[in-house]
């Protein structure tokens, strides 16, 4: 039997049907829905079997349909233990707190879930869309080539993923223009003078990592300078010893831009022990913002993430999604700098 082509852009054909996975897969339409719905009395070959079939059948319920037949349910987030977006920014609640209000308002909840790995993750994903668990699956702390977001799309799952649409497969995302930010991250140390920048980022697998760095290097090397990477887990004692490999180096840099707030600080701690005074002898600019940059000596220059305002566009995603939207991706803007006493004119 042909495999009816899902719905695109411009197609004419029809969108396969429950029954067409039943035809193909030799079994009832019952047996079917209680495969796909992860019910009781139905064997583990067989619901291998009619999941395989769906899956090249590229059939999925319509998010909008079951929500409007069974009431709205739950928005599902797994996270990395570690290298999850926890680590990269002390107010992360602010995000999932600002997804939980929106989605709410529509009688959604939102969970959680951690886990070790990617592959888990990934397995993860796959046994909530089975079990029709969730109605949409948001993606977080997107890699470069990211196995989690290539399983959902390949399944059909209504998606936000929190990355450029480059790395999307076709799924919706919400995403911030941080290659605009960075520009600008870079421009504001040249204009200071700085010609030596370096970067303390997390893994260098994630997709905004290598963003930020193409946008800061740009910047740097139109004017001259050049950019020394240092890759880490983003923890404050990884952030530490990066930054006493660069200070201690034969060529230190100037001006160090770290990811997050709490890597920063650890900076701070580091260039005073090695005897550099911050702001004469070493800039610090941390990617994100909250309390401990305000309060630290001196105080951290910082380009804010709008967490509250990222996690309000993932909500407002989530729920165009559910109204059967189109086009429910959408842009963050970054603002500007906060410029605090941990940045100053190049002087050596």
């Amino acid at each position: 039997m042909d495999i009816p082509a899902p719905d695109g852009p411009g197609s004419t054909t029809r969108r396969p049907t429950i029954s067409d996975v039943a035809r193909a897969a030799g079994v009832s339409i019952a047996v079917v829905s209680y495969a796909l719905n992860g019910r009781p009395g139905v064997s583990a070959a067989t619901r291998e079997r009619v999941l395989r079939v769906a899956d090249e059948f590229g059939w999925r319920p319509s998010a909008a349909a079951r929500s409007m037949r069974t009431g709205p349910r739950a928005v599902g987030l797994v996270l990395g233990r570690g290298a999850g977006a926890t680590a990269h920014a002390t107010s992360f609640l602010d995000l999932v707190t600002a997804i939980q209000d929106v989605v709410a308002g529509r009688g959604l909840a939102l969970v959680l879930q951690i886990v070790g790995s990617v592959d888990e993750a990934v397995a993860t994903y796959r046994t909530w869309w089975a079990e029709r668990r969730f109605d949409v699956m948001v993606v977080t702390d997107v890699l470069t080539v990211d196995p989690r977001v290539e399983a959902l799309a390949r399944m059909r799952v209504p998606a936000v993923v929190l990355g450029s649409p480059q790395v999307a497969h076709g799924l919706a995302t919400v995403w911030l223009d941080e290659q605009e930010a960075y520009a600008r991250v870079g421009t504001y140390l040249v204009e200071l003078g700085h010609r030596e920048v370096a970067a303390v980022t997390g893994p260098a697998a994630l997709h905004r990592t290598r963003v930020r760095l193409d946008a800061l290097r740009a910047t740097v090397e139109r004017a001259g300078g050049g950019l020394v990477h240092e890759p880490t887990k983003a923890t404050a004692e990884d952030a530490a010893a990066a930054t006493r490999r660069l200070l201690t180096s034969p060529f230190p840099p100037s001006a160090i831009v770290y990811d997050t707030d709490q890597m920063a600080v650890a900076a701070l701690d580091v260039a005073r022990r090695t005897g550099l005074e911050v702001p004469w002898e070493l800039s610090v600019l941390a990617g994100s913002d909250s309390a401990l940059c305000r309060l630290a000596t001196p105080s951290i220059t910082t380009l804010p993430t709008p967490l509250t305002a990222l996690g309000t566009a993932v909500g407002d995603a989530v729920l165009a999604i559910l109204d059967g939207d189109q086009d429910p991706s959408r842009t963050v803007p970054v603002g500007g700098i906060a410029v605090r006493g941990s940045t100053g004119p190049r002087s050596r």
